[in-house]
């Protein structure tokens, strides 16, 4: 009777810590999983080469890319939003998401709100006018004529300089697709847009517009951040991987992938 006891005894025992045990394994999966970190991105999903939505629902482009193997790199998961611009910006000054992923151009204004990496991508912007015009080659061109630009153009930051006097008629949008539009129908003269997409604007809108003459300008592409000290700490870790991509030859890679040549040759 003692043994039957003490067999019994043992057997709870043995069962008591292998229940321990997994419980113990399984908070600690569980704890692993909570650690987790996960950065949150802003993006528009529509533009191209950039930040697409495919067929199937799901973002493709260089800054997925590029952001897929910094997450990797940091241990972090991605959790994407999407929004048109300036949402996306928005989305970052409310504190929703972390950094903004959209060829976002570095200006003097912005970075007094934000903490940005190092540059990452070069961008040349041309004049866009109507397919049978020769008559606008320049910004000189311009004066006395329509340009329409997005209510928050970068383009603006840059016209102190290029139209000093304000010669040029500025024509604002909040829908960026209605402004190529507006070029092939007479309604404006003129717009700023990135040699990147001319092209592919072209041929999917079918809209008769060309670029013209010499870059106007080029903009300096990289990651904002809020400037609070969690801000500083996720940037500086995000920049510290841009450099290894840079100097490893990914970054050059998926611009290859992407735009055929890597701009910040």
């Amino acid at each position: 009777m003692k043994k039957r006891l003490l067999s019994v005894v043992l057997c709870m025992a043995v069962t008591a810590g292998m229940l321990i045990g997994c419980g113990s394994k399984a908070n600690d999966e569980g704890k692993k999983e909570e650690e987790k970190k996960t950065i949150k991105i802003s993006t528009t999903g529509e533009h191209a080469f950039f930040s697409e939505t495919n067929d199937d629902g799901e973002l493709q482009g260089f800054e997925i890319d590029v952001w897929n193997e910094i997450a990797k790199r940091l241990d972090y998961e991605i959790e994407w939003e999407t929004a048109g611009f300036p949402g996306i910006i928005e989305l970052l000054d409310s504190g929703r998401v972390d950094t903004v992923a959209d060829q976002i151009g570095i200006t003097e204004e912005r970075e007094e709100t934000y903490y940005f990496t190092d540059p990452y991508f070069y961008v040349p912007y041309r004049i866009v006018v109507q397919e049978d015009r020769d008559d606008i080659n320049s910004v000189k061109d311009l004066y006395g004529k329509k340009l329409g630009l997005l209510t928050d153009d970068i383009a603006f930051s840059y016209f102190d300089e290029l139209d000093p006097d304000g010669k040029i008629e500025y024509v604002t949008y909040e829908d960026s697709t209605a402004v190529p539009s507006d070029v092939a129908l007479g309604r404006i003269d003129a717009t700023l847009m990135s040699s990147l997409h001319i092209e592919s604007v072209k041929e999917e809108s079918g809209l008769k517009i060309k670029g013209v003459g010499d870059p106007v300008y080029t903009e300096t592409a990289g990651y904002p951040f809020q400037k609070t000290d969690e801000g500083k700490e996720l940037r500086d870790k995000v920049n510290k991987v841009l450099g290894e991509l840079k100097d490893e030859g990914f970054l050059k890679e998926t611009s290859i992938k992407w735009f055929g040549f890597d701009p910040m040759e």
